[in-house]
């Protein structure tokens, strides 16, 4: 198994996973992927296209890794109307470009005192009341008080820093595994936004240079 990350996540993930024996870690970008091409079973990417400066080229440059049989599986914000009128798309604008020290202290004062309120809102109004403040948290998954405090500041900080947020539509990302030649191609919306799968046929041109 091979993972990897441009950033020093790579450290994070090294720190939970080191341990264990067929895990391949390696900080790399996915523009130039450090593999063989079409040497890949399965392929997964959930959480990291929307956040590329061109995430059309960074799915191409998955394809890319994914042998004859093999199946690329990603998920990517979903352009929907009920997305795109968020907090995160009206605050953006001022807060990616802030210092990520100072973004990240405001972040870790604003959110614990907001947490039981967005939680209230969620049991009252289900995913409607959890848009009606501007941070995530995640009491409904029965998390303790301290974790779920923790992980609001983590994601609610998320939502704010990065540079790029490119949300998609399904007909887009339908359309991106077509051109990569994919089959069998799903594309949903999941829970974070768009779920899509597809498999490169195995008559697919091109070595297959999997290992034996």
């Amino acid at each position: 198994m091979f993972s990897f990350d441009l950033s020093t996540a790579v450290d994070a993930n090294h720190a939970n996973n080191g341990q264990h024996p067929n895990l391949c870690l390696m900080q790399a970008d996915l523009s130039a992927i450090p593999v063989r091409p079409r040497s890949i079973d399965k392929v997964l990417c959930l959480g990291v296209l929307q956040h590329t400066p061109d995430p059309a080229a960074a799915f191409r440059s998955l394809t890319e890794s994914v042998r004859p049989g093999g199946e690329l599986v990603i998920d990517v914000y979903g352009a929907r109307l009920r997305s795109l009128l968020s907090w995160k798309y009206a605050l953006r604008p001022f807060t990616k470009r802030m210092n990520r020290q100072r973004l990240y202290r405001v972040t870790a004062a604003v959110t614990p005192p907001l947490v039981p309120l967005s939680a209230k809102l969620y049991r009252l109004l289900g995913a409607t009341g959890a848009r009606l403040l501007p941070i995530v948290q995640y009491d409904h998954l029965g998390l303790s008080r301290a974790l779920n405090r923790d992980w609001a500041v983590l994601d609610t900080f998320d939502m704010y820093a990065p540079e790029h947020d490119h949300p998609q539509t399904l007909s887009t990302v339908r359309q991106w595994y077509q051109d990569a030649g994919l089959v069998d191609v799903t594309v949903t919306y999941g829970p974070n936004g768009v779920i899509a799968r597809g498999r490169r046929p195995r008559s697919s041109r091109g070595p297959d240079t999997s290992p034996r």
